[in-house]
């Protein structure tokens, strides 16, 4: 059986983080641009969502075939082809801006991306040191979250600057360098079932995961709306950017303030303020996005960025507390269904109802739908996780 070694930063742990930076820096250059690409076209708002909307159902689809993968293959195997998926497909968009092709290569992406967060999440969680499940979790949170910083609103920057052609290269280089670090990791060698520590559990056991992916889940549907439409409902290219660019800085510092506070109480006790703080965030987008977008937009994206940040790191160590040391795969599975499951529905949602609205009554239905699972963070204040001393308890106890 793995044993974590005392120190956070140690060899695999660091190739882990720089593999997952360049893997991801694709996908988050990728996520409001290929919607983008598919608008420059002529397509319709509520055929845009659909380019979101097609790779997150095909990360769901993959994440839901866990269970098969983990036999066959092993965490960093499923890494290092999740990375060429994802970095082999992306300059096909440049072969059209019709829907249905780029559809088609949205769901190949989807498949490389289920890999790379599935696998990533859960041998960041093998990998952490003993006690330190929040901290790890949190720090592989920022390695997730920095492409999203740089890569999110310098897509669309790019792609309005340089051009899509170029940008698309970039994405797909960045992904390819994935590779050879993913390969050189000396843990992860296991099959998940076979006792690596990132075993997947029978269905029967996700009940008990449901309630904090539900609140993540109803976060993440607002993530992936705006994510795809801001830089469509904001006119000025600029404040779009900044915009892309404070909530992704947020989420990061979020992610890294939940998992330092979280080693310290117990799991799940900060989904309710977490969950309070990006409703009221994305209830300001709705209010400010439009003609009048500017500096308030900004903020508000920012704010949501923030609360998202810390319901993502705190329904993961939740979810992962709950499992033990061999669910961790399933608990990644659950998690990483409710996260691009929630993007790709958002976009889809938002499209539609936008479609037959306004920007501003998509936004606003985005931050009602994460009001309306503030009951949910409520409960699992009081009974949220197995252990009591800390989110770390119950995959200390299992080693």
């Amino acid at each position: 059986m793995h044993t974590a070694p005392d120190r956070l930063f140690h060899r695999d742990m660091v190739l882990l983080l720089v593999a997952t930076v360049g893997a991801l820096a694709n996908y988050a250059l990728m996520l409001p641009v290929a919607p983008l690409w598919a608008a420059e076209g002529g397509a319709s708002e509520a055929l845009v969502g659909t380019i979101t909307g097609a790779m997150m159902a095909t990360t769901v689809l993959t994440q839901l075939a866990m269970g098969w993968i983990f036999r066959i293959a092993t965490l960093r195997q499923m890494i290092v082809v999740g990375s060429l998926l994802l970095g082999v497909a992306t300059p096909a968009y440049l072969a059209s801006t019709a829907v249905a092709p780029l559809v088609l290569i949205s769901g190949v992406r989807g498949v490389g991306f289920a890999l790379v967060v599935v696998a990533g999440a859960a041998l960041a969680a093998e990998l952490a040191p003993a006690g330190k499940l929040a901290t790890a979790t949190g720090v592989y949170g920022v390695a997730a979250g920095l492409p999203n910083v740089v890569a999110l609103p310098a897509g669309v920057w790019l792609a309005q600057t340089w051009g899509f052609a170029p940008m698309f290269i970039t994405a797909s280089v960045l992904a390819v360098l994935a590779v050879p670090l993913a390969f050189a990791i000396s843990g992860g060698r296991s099959h998940a079932g076979s006792g690596s520590g990132s075993g997947h559990l029978p269905m029967r056991t996700w009940a008990k995961f449901l309630a904090p992916t539900a609140v993540f889940a109803a976060t993440a549907v607002a993530l992936g709306g705006a994510m795809t439409f801001v830089p469509i409902a904001v006119p000025d290219p600029g404040t779009a950017t900044v915009a892309l660019f404070a909530l992704s800085a947020l989420m990061v510092l979020g992610r890294l303030l939940a998992g330092r506070i979280g080693d310290r109480v117990r799991a799940g006790r900060l989904l309710l303020p977490a969950a309070v703080i990006s409703a009221i965030g994305m209830l300001g987008v709705a209010l400010t996005t439009g003609a009048e977008a500017g500096a308030l937009t900004v903020v508000a994206a920012a704010v949501f960025g923030f609360g998202f940040g810390a319901v993502q790191n705190d329904s993961l160590v939740t979810v992962m507390t709950r499992a033990g040391r061999n669910g961790l795969g399933t608990a990644s599975t659950v998690w990483n269904i409710a996260y691009d499951g929630g993007v790709g529905v958002g976009a889809v949602l938002l499209g539609l109802v936008v479609a037959a609205s306004s920007y501003t009554w998509g936004f606003a239905v985005l931050a009602v739908a994460i009001a309306a699972f503030a009951p949910v963070a409520f409960r699992l204040r009081g009974a949220s996780a197995d252990s009591p001393g800390g989110a770390a308890g119950v995959i200390d106890g299992d080693r």
